[in-house]
């Protein structure tokens, strides 16, 4: 990969591309976070980018641009593929424009902007991205608060160190990001035969062009979707499609990438084995450490629930993995989830 430096380290222009897909329960709220922004050192704009929505979200994004709170405009992909969503809106940019993914699913503090302006400011121009790590809204709703737990919970999404403090430090990943001017445009934007984990795959190729990738400290909640038998599924994908990255960038595995793999061969090794009584001791030992590891307040009926989600995910996330890095075709149950189609990144680069 090519070696480069960002042409320019301060942004002009901060543009905020957000893909959204029927999100029209929660735009509304999304949109008003993004417009009480409190950031003046520059201009901001917003391309909205619908990819094939059938509910009300375009004409919720019309009316909020039209209000004048925030300059931008609505963009069309249709192609129901979150990195080709990306790649439309980030076609806009122009020479000077750091770049800011946004989620139509995510509550941005009135702070959010500002943050990643600072972090700019006092950050060597070597670092190209920064961002922080998903948390999760409060969620009322049983099946979501379940989801929830998965974000907050050690025994959950595993120990990556982007999601374990607050403090800046280097990363191989955030959540979002935010890029430096030129540096998307440079890299080739998304690859959209990535159906997902496609920040993963562009992360990866960010430090091998010699890039850093920092975690700061941003105001931000993730709005959850997902039930726990869909959210299943989703990690069956990611981890499927983060096989695919390890497999095209080496360099990127680490032993938490291979734990879930590695837990369920071993786990159906040991049941196969004349010693699988050894997997009620091990069983044992891992939920008391999900029962141990649940957030303050959290209900007893939600950590329960957790004791089955939490190794569902894993094996799901494991299994998939595996697939990921040992095919190339995409199996059924990920290519029905997603759909790219086959351009490997932006139709035009600035």
């Amino acid at each position: 990969m090519r070696r480069y430096r960002c042409y320019v380290s301060r942004a002009q222009r901060y543009l905020l591309v957000m893909p959204f897909l029927n999100e029209a329960n929660h735009l509304g709220a999304v949109l008003a976070s993004i417009a009480a922004q409190r950031f003046e050192r520059c201009p901001f704009t917003l391309i909205a980018v619908d990819d094939g929505s059938t509910d009300d979200g375009r004409d919720i994004v019309r009316r909020f641009l039209a209000s004048g709170h925030v300059g931008g405009r609505l963009v069309t992909a249709g192609s129901r593929s979150i990195p080709a969503a990306l790649n439309r809106g980030i076609e806009h940019a122009q020479p000077g424009d750091a770049i800011v993914r946004l989620d139509a699913h995510t509550l941005y503090g009135a702070g959010y902007l500002a943050a990643i302006d600072a972090a700019f400011e006092r950050l060597p121009d070597g670092v190209w991205c920064v961002g922080a790590a998903p948390a999760p809204h409060r969620h009322r709703t049983f099946g979501l608060a379940v989801h929830a737990a998965l974000f907050r919970n050690p025994m959950g999404l595993g120990p990556a160190p982007f999601r374990m403090s607050e403090q800046s430090r280097d990363v191989d990943h955030v959540y979002l990001g935010a890029w430096r001017p030129g540096v998307l445009q440079k890299l080739g934007g998304y690859d959209e035969r990535w159906v997902a984990n496609e920040d993963c795959e562009l992360s990866a190729r960010l430090r091998e062009a010699g890039g850093r990738i920092v975690r700061i400290a941003l105001p931000s909640r993730l709005i959850l979707t997902r039930g726990p038998v869909s959210a299943v599924r989703q990690w069956g994908r990611y981890g499927y499609w983060r096989g695919r990255t390890v497999r095209r960038h080496p360099r990127v595995a680490n032993p938490r990438h291979l734990a879930p793999t590695v837990a369920l061969l071993a786990a159906i090794a040991l049941l196969c084995s004349p010693a699988r009584l050894a997997c009620v001791p091990l069983a044992l030992a891992y939920l008391a450490a999900v029962v141990r590891g649940r957030s303050g307040g959290e209900p007893a009926a939600v950590t329960a629930a957790c004791l089955a989600f939490f190794p569902a995910v894993q094996a799901a996330y494991g299994a998939g993995f595996l697939l990921g890095v040992t095919r190339r075709t995409p199996p059924p149950f990920v290519s029905r989830l997603g759909r790219a189609d086959g351009s490997r990144a932006l139709r035009t680069a600035n």
